[in-house]
């Protein structure tokens, strides 16, 4: 997404207020000088490209880190998929190869252990955005996010990205749910996504998130669901121009770092990255509202035929089977955050 650089500084600007900047340094807390340090090299793996909101988290992770450690922690980014797309990075890191980080949907971490990360994207699981930031203020948040560190030696997480939420989209027009029958849309990785697409009497086709745009146009798939966003940057409306606003899921994406790299890490280095975690999260928070809006209103001036959706309700009844079916193994979890509304 080509998103107007004067943004992301006034952005920037308002985050400092809130967040208490400060330089620590591993080399430095020794008593060494940051000159004398061996420099740790990371690759972090983005699959959306540069000019996207991703990409612009992906950078601001990298300035903090880099300030942090003083420079003795740098961070190389692949973006737009050129490590290959989540999966395939994901078996990388899991056999103990590059690259050190990714950000991915929480949907992809299911097969490493993370099902109650993965609950996060049930249809209608939070209200609206400010239920999920109450979610994530509360603290609650910790326990779906460590899930994957305690159930499996591979990864760690070190926080959540909220990317907005995700609408269909289709080469066809999307006027109602019911527009929905027959299409082909393209699944995001895990069953919730595939289940998703048949409860609209759609048909699921699974295609990697880097052949989306080929897929779409060889007459494979009709069209997907993404946050407008990722719908923008990754020009996926030129070939798919019709989007429904029916929110059913709010994007979330959780930062991962390797164990394999992280208990190579001092306990220092290991500060300065949960800290610049911690900071991408807040500026996430602060950011993501305006950047959406931004990205919808550019749409529209493309040409996007958009389609607001009044009521909901048709939309969450069509999907309440598969909310019992995700949430039924943790009840009591799926209900906590209920309550937070």
């Amino acid at each position: 997404m080509r998103l107007n650089k004067s943004f992301f500084k006034v952005s920037l600007l308002l985050v400092m207020a809130f967040v208490a900047v400060s330089s620590i340094g591993y080399c430095r807390l020794d008593g060494i000088k940051p000159s004398d340090c061996k420099v740790l090299k990371l690759t972090y793996a983005e699959v959306n490209p540069a000019n996207s909101y991703s990409g612009y988290i992906a950078r601001l992770f990298k300035q903090r880190v880099e300030e942090l450690s003083l420079g003795t922690v740098l961070i190389d980014i692949k973006y737009g998929g050129t490590l290959g797309n989540d999966n395939e990075v994901l078996t990388s890191m899991y056999q103990g190869d590059n690259p050190d980080i990714i950000r991915t949907s929480v949907s992809y971490l299911q097969e490493y252990g993370a099902d109650k990360a993965a609950m996060l994207s049930t249809p209608y699981v939070f209200a609206n955005r400010d239920h999920y930031w109450k979610f994530i203020s509360s603290g609650m948040y910790k326990e779906f996010l460590d899930e994957i560190t305690v159930k499996n030696s591979k990864f760690r997480g070190l926080c959540f990205i909220e990317e907005g939420y995700r609408h269909f989209f289709s080469r066809k027009p999307i006027n109602s749910l019911y527009d929905l029958s027959g299409l082909k849309i393209r699944s995001a990785y895990g069953n919730y996504f595939e289940d998703l697409i048949k409860v609209f009497d759609a048909t699921s086709v699974k295609v990697p998130f880097t052949e989306f745009n080929t897929a779409i146009e060889r007459g494979i798939i009709d069209g997907g669901e993404q946050p407008i966003l990722n719908y923008l940057s990754n020009d996926l409306y030129r070939r798919a121009p019709y989007l429904v606003l029916d929110a059913h899921v709010l994007a979330i994406s959780e930062i991962v770092i390797s164990d394999n790299i992280w208990n190579q890490m001092t306990e220092e280095q290991q500060r300065v990255i949960v800290r610049a975690a911690d900071y991408i999260q807040r500026v996430n928070k602060v950011t993501i509202r305006g950047v959406e809006e931004k990205t919808l209103k550019t749409l529209k001036e493309k040409g996007v035929v958009v389609s607001e959706v009044e009521d909901m309700s048709p939309w969450k009844e069509k999907c309440s089977e598969l909310v019992f079916k995700i949430t039924k193994a943790y009840s009591e979890l799926y209900n906590k955050i209920q309550d937070l509304k």
